[in-house]
């Protein structure tokens, strides 16, 4: 073996069956490694996809994206398959709604898989998969981390929400009431119109779907509504993303007291000194960066002079304040 395969491997580059081994170097770093979707694991997931799928396609529990993410993240984590012993896999005793976490059954709702089994909803038995959980032989698991793994995540729903929250001095009151409908506590919009933004899943739950949709629209998953997360920064993701840090770096300027923006004692004018000031205290708020003077200037001179009128600054704070939401490095981590 030459020096720089062998430096190749010792990384770990082509030692897990990475990009550029040989077929024989894939196959001996896949035995290393973790042990490959066997034809029966491989019918198992295909069964229990399309009750599962609608949950667990992305993220840490996206056991169904694909039969290598089922073998790695569901059958090689003896958390939840222990080979050999079906009654001792969380994996089983939650498809008979009788798991023993935080959730007593999947997939959530009124019926077990094993009750939509019976019932003829589902074509896979549950013995089918306590007699693959039998026959597993001990099941190996690559530790290190992927080389070819995403080294750069977009923001998801939830922590844009939270952020803009914190970031611009809003809170769930600033955007709804309290209401009851039917005994039961709901969220009211205070209007469309503040663009409004909250999880179908959030407690008390919102009674319009806009809502809803927004989350969505931002890539937000739900339970109830059977939708999995997307981190993609789709068009719809930026869309959304644009209108909603519009209205709410508005409705934050607006906000009577709100120092989150502008502490207090902070001037708040036309003039160039006073905007740039602000321009890089806001550089460090949003993104944790301190801009240098060019970076200042440039960003004073092409987003704030546009929007500025001679008698009103809010579009033009308004607008430089969502240039900041929909900077990269503020989006991506």
């Amino acid at each position: 073996m030459n020096r720089f395969l062998f430096l190749l491997l010792l990384s770990g580059v082509l030692s897990c069956g990475g990009e550029g081994a040989s077929s024989a170097l894939r196959a001996r770093g896949q035995a290393q490694c973790s042990t490959p979707a066997s034809s029966e694991t491989v019918r198992i997931m295909q069964g229990l996809k399309p009750h599962c799928e609608g949950c667990h396609t992305q993220g840490a529990r996206g056991y169904f994206a694909s039969a290598e993410a089922f073998q790695s993240l569901l059958v090689s984590d003896v958390r939840m398959v222990k080979p050999g012993s079906p009654d001792e896999s969380e994996l089983v005793r939650l498809l008979e709604g009788r798991g023993t976490g935080a959730f007593k059954q999947m997939p959530i709702g009124q019926k077990s898989y094993a009750q939509l089994v019976a019932e003829g909803m589902a074509t896979l038995p549950v013995a089918d998969v306590r007699a693959w959980v039998q026959g597993l032989a001990v099941q190996q698991r690559d530790s290190r981390p992927d080389p070819e793994a995403p080294r750069i995540t977009r923001m998801s729903a939830t922590q844009i929400q939270r952020a803009l929250y914190q970031q611009l001095g809003l809170g769930h009151d600033d955007f709804f009431t309290s209401a009851n409908e039917y005994g039961f506590p709901m969220a009211e919009s205070r209007g469309d119109d503040f663009y409004p933004l909250q999880p179908p899943d959030a407690l008390p739950m919102p009674r319009q779907n806009a809502t809803g949709e927004r989350y969505h629209s931002l890539g937000g998953g739900s339970v109830i509504n059977q939708v999995s997360h997307d981190r993609t920064a789709s068009p719809t993701f930026v869309l959304t993303l644009t209108q909603v840090s519009q209205r709410w770096c508005r409705r934050a300027l607006a906000k009577t007291g709100n120092t989150a923006l502008f502490p207090t004692g902070t001037p708040r004018t036309a003039n160039p000194v006073d905007v740039k000031a602000t321009l890089r205290r806001w550089s460090l708020h949003f993104l944790g960066e301190r801009f240098t003077d060019a970076q200042v200037d440039a960003l004073y001179e092409d987003v704030f002079v546009p929007l500025a009128t001679p008698t009103d600054t809010e579009p033009a704070y308004v607008g430089t304040c969502s240039y900041f939401i929909r900077h990269p490095h503020w989006i991506f981590y």
